[in-house]
């Protein structure tokens, strides 16, 4: 899926052709910054941006979501086995 981007030096890339790419692949920018006086600091601030067009952002955003529920599916799947081997064995009130 990593796609290299490269352009000749007598290539120009034009604004579309950027916008089309940025769309396409999507874009992050994530910056931190804290405001300080005196040394003392006051305020932080931090940004997480993505840019892309919406079936983009939903196509990463569902892979990044599958990829988080497989693991979890799988802890949430083994106390639920040991439940039912427990009420087996006649544990219980």
């Amino acid at each position: 899926m990593d796609e290299v981007f490269e352009l000749d030096e007598d290539e120009e890339l034009s604004l579309l052709e950027t916008l089309d790419h940025v769309l396409d692949h999507g874009l992050v920018i994530a910056g931190e910054m804290t405001i300080a006086v005196a040394d003392v600091d006051l305020i932080y601030l931090g940004l997480n941006l993505l840019v892309g067009s919406v079936e983009t952002v939903n196509r990463v955003l569902g892979e990044r979501e599958r990829r988080a529920e497989f693991p979890r599916g799988r802890a949430l799947a083994r106390p639920e086995k040991a439940t039912e081997e427990g009420e087996g064995t006649g544990e219980g009130g």
